[in-house]
């Protein structure tokens, strides 16, 4: 690691302990940035919905499993979360003195799609013919992202200030990614016309009606492919079917109500769509391996964010 990477690291470091005293998951003030997780101890489990942005790795090595994918990042990696994705994971070697942080970036898609109009297509875009697009994608970014990724969290506590300058910085951490490694990938889920694209839209749909019955045949109408193109595409992105997909969405959201709202299971269970609490019991604890209430009460006892 160069020193002045080193130094930035440094910064960022005592940015996000000093804003998470303990473990946690928070949103700023800064429209778009949240300090994303916080992990003190070795081996921590959970699950949550990884949403469509851009998670940059301050501290700690982390593995994320989506669907049958594993994927193990660390410190100074970046974090690009292609499509919304249910997703357990665990934390590796993170310790109190050393714990696992992580920056969030989320994704404007009207702003990214404008700067992707004013930039010339990358060869590697436009040569690569493979169909798979994988949900996440980790890799490096260049020192000048992450001082970018600094000068926004430095704001956190400059109201007046983040309102004028965070959308050009986070303008800015876009062209940047863009220009990395990661660029295709991001490009490729930007673009009008690509698959990815297609099952993003299918997500932002399946996010917004996840208490509806699920028609794939409908689903894949809404996008303009055929059934089986469509299913084929939607498991090369989430490694799961349109099915296991809908069905993950209700169980985190359920545990979500449950742990954020108090809710019971009967009542989460019937707000997320299921008709049957013995359905419902059923899957949640072959999703999450204890029936709801043993769950979220381990949970609350560990004092694991959600």
């Amino acid at each position: 690691m160069s020193e002045r990477l080193e130094l930035i690291n440094h910064e960022l470091r005592n940015i996000v302990l000093g804003f998470l005293p303990k473990p946690a998951l928070k949103e700023t003030h800064v429209k778009g940035l949240s300090f994303s997780h916080r992990g003190d101890e070795a081996g921590a489990q959970g699950c949550s919905m990884y949403n469509h942005g851009l998670t940059f790795i301050v501290g700690g090595t982390k593995r994320s499993i989506v669907g049958s994918r594993e994927y193990i990042y660390g410190k100074n990696h970046c974090l690009l979360v292609g499509v919304d994705v249910p997703a357990s994971y665990c934390t590796i070697n993170a310790t109190r003195d050393n714990p696992f942080l992580a920056i969030s970036v989320s994704i404007d898609r009207s702003v990214l799609s404008e700067l992707v109009a004013q930039m010339v297509e990358p060869d590697s875009v436009a040569n690569d013919k493979s169909d798979e697009e994988g949900a996440l994608c980790v890799g490096e970014v260049s020192e000048d992202t992450w001082e970018a990724v600094l000068r926004l969290c430095r704001l956190i506590d400059k109201p007046q200030e983040a309102d004028v300058l965070a959308p050009m910085i986070i303008r800015e951490i876009y062209f940047r990614v863009l220009q990395s490694s990661l660029g295709r990938h991001l490009w490729r889920f930007n673009a009008r016309q690509a698959v990815g694209a297609q099952i993003s839209t299918a997500i932002r749909w399946l996010r917004e009606n996840y208490t509806e019955p699920l028609s794939v045949k409908n689903l894949a109408e809404q996008v303009h492919m055929g059934v089986s193109t469509f299913h084929r595409h939607f498991k090369d992105v989430t490694c799961m079917t349109p099915l296991q997909y809908h069905k993950r969405l209700r169980l985190h959201e359920a545990k979500r109500l449950m742990l954020s709202e108090n809710m019971d299971a009967s009542t989460a269970c019937y707000a997320v769509g299921y008709e049957s609490p013995s359905q419902f019991n059923r899957e949640y604890k072959r999703q999450f391996g204890n029936p709801p209430h043993r769950d979220v009460k381990a949970q609350r006892a560990s004092g694991t964010e959600f």
